[in-house]
């Protein structure tokens, strides 16, 4: 490796596991410290790219390297009481890269967790380190009392700079994120790789019906993701409309869920994900929380009309005028399917309607240049 070049080492806090279709670590969903050192990769040579991260599937160590030409390492780790997750060969590694080499950077992804807290806590100080808050607020308030809320305040003290995805993120974490720490930094949309085609042409590529009405998800397949809502409302409207078909792109512990009208495709490509958006009449995210909720900038790229619950990204992008998006209520499968009937009869103007050019403020290219401003920022610090 190049000694000259800044090693910037991307943390992600937990396992993606059940989502290995062969299972293979390499196969796996992409976590968020995977899409930052992609698009930071596709953008500069003049950073060196680690995407670590623990497995608690496998109990070996797993190194590859990507296209881009980023180093992956997988760690075993063990899961515990409370949906919590430690690897000790994680943190070890990281810590005895540390003692040999000053010169890199952390960007820790997931701000309330037991391998955080650890990283932050032990290394804190030795080198610059980032957070990355990725879930959302309502979660981490109930997730995180009593004892853990103290570890998690003496933790993230050392935690050099805090990337939050919104205003509300700043206010609602203020308490362990000190403001002058904070920069808002949600996560973006490649317009490079997400844009409008025609849809007669992406349904083709797809074996899709040209006649058919399709409303797409992508995403974790789990109960906080509002699937279960998606699956009753697709039940509500099969016999209204015997021609809609719901199509679901992602893999979790809900991919056994069967609907007559409903297709799983597991994990796709990244570069084909724009197909999907382009062939689609609308896209669905009936999360019962999201910190951001990135497929809604994919999908408004694509200028493909998207329907969510009042979370994530949507409060900004309503108060910003971008037209296309539908709101409905958390937990509500009749709201949901309303909104589907609703939004299937007017796909055509409403993809008229959506201005991709509002979206160039949540483009990649302006995360990565904040990005880079900050990583060379905390480096600065650190002379």
């Amino acid at each position: 490796m190049n000694s000259r070049l800044l090693r910037v080492i991307q943390v992600l806090h937990h396992s993606l596991g059940h989502t290995y279709p062969k299972g293979e670590p390499e196969s796996g969903l992409e976590g968020w410290h995977e899409l930052v050192a992609r698009e930071i990769a596709k953008r500069t040579p003049d950073v060196a790219l680690e995407c670590w991260r623990p497995e608690w599937s496998t109990e070996e160590t797993h190194v590859w390297s990507d296209s881009f030409g980023v180093t992956h390492k997988v760690y075993p780790s063990r899961r515990f009481r409370y949906g919590l997750e430690l690897s000790i060969p994680l943190v070890s590694a990281l810590r005895r890269t540390i003692r040999d080499d000053k010169h890199c950077l952390l960007h820790l992804h997931g701000l309330f967790n037991l391998n955080t807290y650890l990283l932050a806590s032990s290394l804190g100080g030795k080198v610059p380190i980032a957070g990355h808050s990725h879930d959302p607020v309502r979660s981490t308030r109930s997730n995180f009392r009593g004892m853990r809320n103290s570890l998690r305040k003496i933790a993230l003290r050392k935690v050099d700079r805090f990337f939050l995805s919104n205003e509300t993120e700043t206010r609602e974490l203020s308490e362990v994120c000190n403001f002058s720490k904070t920069r808002i930094a949600p996560m973006p949309v490649d317009l490079r790789v997400f844009h409008a085609m025609d849809r007669k042409t992406a349904r083709a590529k797809l074996g899709w019906k040209a006649d058919g009405l399709y409303v797409l998800y992508v995403g974790r397949l789990e109960e906080r993701k509002g699937l279960r809502e998606l699956m009753q409302a697709s039940r509500m409207l099969a016999p209204r409309l015997p021609n809609l078909h719901f199509v679901a792109v992602g893999s979790g512990p809900l991919a056994t869920e069967s609907a007559s009208n409903t297709t799983f495709l597991g994990q796709v490509r990244y570069e084909d994900l724009p197909t999907y958006y382009n062939a689609a009449d609308t896209c669905v995210l009936p999360s019962h929380g999201e910190s951001w909720g990135r497929v809604v900038l994919e999908s408004l790229a694509c200028q493909t009309p998207v329907i969510a619950t009042w979370t994530g990204c949507i409060p900004a992008l309503m108060s910003e005028n971008i037209a296309g998006i539908f709101t409905v209520p958390i937990r509500n499968s009749a709201a949901l399917a309303e909104k589907i009937s609703q939004a299937l009869s007017g796909t055509a103007a409403l993809r008229n309607r959506i201005e991709r050019g509002k979206l160039v403020r949540y483009d990649s290219d302006n995360f990565v240049r904040q990005m880079l401003a900050n990583y060379e920022e905390l480096v600065d610090s650190y002379r």
